[in-house]
């Protein structure tokens, strides 16, 4: 890695934008950060104003209708921002490569979904396109080790409750929840203002999008999982918004066709180096997962006779795990360009 590299960020605005400039400053498998010489902080709004800090200068806003790739080699598409074809157009026009885990990217056929430590054979073939869809936060969460359970035991179901962060709704949740609290522990009205339901000490289920609306996060992760995994599977997913700030909870469900051995799942699952296992009634909560790389996993059990189950509880700051995941992306394809 001998020369650098100049970076553009989408909606950098937002909360995951925020986490994905915060880990591009991180070191990458080698110890150091990647290259990156310019960074350029998209955002939607030619009015939003402000700044971002990278390794120590602060980085003005950029309006996308004046961003210019002719100098960049990548955009980023952060999880759960919206499409932008036309920016992404433009940027490809230019010579960039999109890494896109924008909101329905890795579901809807654009390509094939791909992640660092997943499938390496497929991020070789969409180098011709220089486009790489990635899965979202959810997803990329679950992805690798719902792949090496498949691959080891073969599922044939996964049932999943995902109980996510007030963060997902982005700053205005954040910001709302701090506000109803306060609200709520002074003993005032709270007003749900944005939201269907009041977010502090609630939990409020996802409501199904209409036809025309957005892509809702249920079909969303769905169809993610479907598409990297296999349409064979009966896949079923509930999210709810959960009265936290950040971190995702996880209650996954399995049945697989090949018995499992619940004596080697610690270590089958200890093999991924992002998953750290519990033991024994030493539960992980969402005040290990905030701020962590690591997935957390615990509750490791069978409920049937037939040993051909397994459920498990897990929690995960998502945001920051999809900004690994692009990272790590944009890391392999660095060392691809070099050669």
């Amino acid at each position: 890695m001998n020369r650098t590299y100049n970076i553009a960020i989408y909606a950098a605005d937002t909360l995951a934008g925020e986490t994905l400039v915060r880990q591009l400053e991180e070191p990458l498998f080698d110890g150091k950060p990647l290259p990156v010489m310019s960074l350029y902080p998209l955002v939607e709004s030619p009015q939003a104003s402000g700044s971002v800090e990278f390794h120590g200068e602060t980085l003005e806003y950029i309006p996308v209708d004046e961003a210019d790739f002719s100098s960049a080699d990548f955009l980023v598409m952060p999880t759960g921002c919206h499409r932008n074809a036309e920016l992404m157009t433009r940027a490809v026009e230019s010579g960039c490569a999109i890494i896109d885990a924008s909101t329905g990217a890795a579901s809807q056929g654009y390509t094939v979904p791909v992640m660092a430590d997943l499938n390496t054979h497929f991020i070789e073939e969409a180098m011709d396109n220089r486009y790489f869809a990635v899965p979202g936060s959810a997803v990329a969460c679950l992805l690798p080790l719902l792949q090496k359970l498949h691959h080891r035991y073969t599922l044939s179901r996964i049932n999943l409750v995902i109980m996510q962060p007030v963060a997902a709704l982005g700053k205005k949740g954040v910001d709302a929840l701090r506000k109803q609290t306060i609200e709520l522990l002074n003993g005032k009205p709270v007003e749900h203002g944005d939201f269907a339901a009041r977010l502090a000490y609630n939990l409020i289920p996802e409501v199904d999008a209409g036809e025309g609306e957005k892509i809702a996060n249920e079909v969303n992760v769905r169809n993610e999982l479907v598409v990297a995994l296999g349409e064979e599977l009966d896949i079923r997913v509930a999210c709810i918004t959960a009265p936290v700030f950040f971190g995702d909870s996880y209650v996954i469900d399995l049945d697989t066709v090949q018995p499992v051995e619940i004596q080697e799942i610690q270590s089958l699952l200890s093999e991924l180096p992002e998953i750290s296992v519990a033991d024994g009634s030493d539960l992980p909560t969402l005040e290990d997962a905030a701020g962590s790389d690591q997935l957390h996993i615990g509750k490791i059990r069978q409920q049937s006779d037939y040993t051909t189950d397994l459920s498990f509880w897990m929690v995960a700051d998502s945001f920051k795990r999809s900004a690994v995941h692009a990272v790590e992306l944009i890391g392999l394809l660095i060392k691809d360009f070099a050669k």
